[in-house]
């Protein structure tokens, strides 16, 4: 019994390690407004966006979030987006450099 017991939660275990690893690609979410919003930022800031802001519990940011960053930043003008997006990330979000 204890055999059965063992494999499916190794199973599991792996599962969950390689989950965390990978972090889930929220980009196919996004609406069209989302991705031009996203795409207007500098590759780094894409970066910090998708992987380095994290919750009040260390995890990743979730897409729910991720979207939500990306219309708050749709009211800034494009050429502006890279800056305001680093004055919310030093003011008001956790992020992991």
């Amino acid at each position: 019994m204890r055999t059965y017991a063992i494999v499916p939660i190794g199973a599991l275990i792996l599962l969950t390690i390689a989950r965390a690893g990978n972090g889930e690609d929220c980009s196919r979410q996004f609406s069209v407004e989302q991705h031009q919003v996203y795409a207007s930022l500098s590759a780094a800031n894409q970066h910090i966006l998708s992987t380095q802001i994290k919750d009040k519990n260390g995890q990743v940011a979730s897409c729910d979030f991720q979207r939500g960053l990306l219309d708050i930043l749709a009211n800034y003008t494009p050429d502006k987006r890279d800056a305001d997006f680093k004055q919310l990330l030093d003011k008001m979000l956790i992020h992991t450099p």
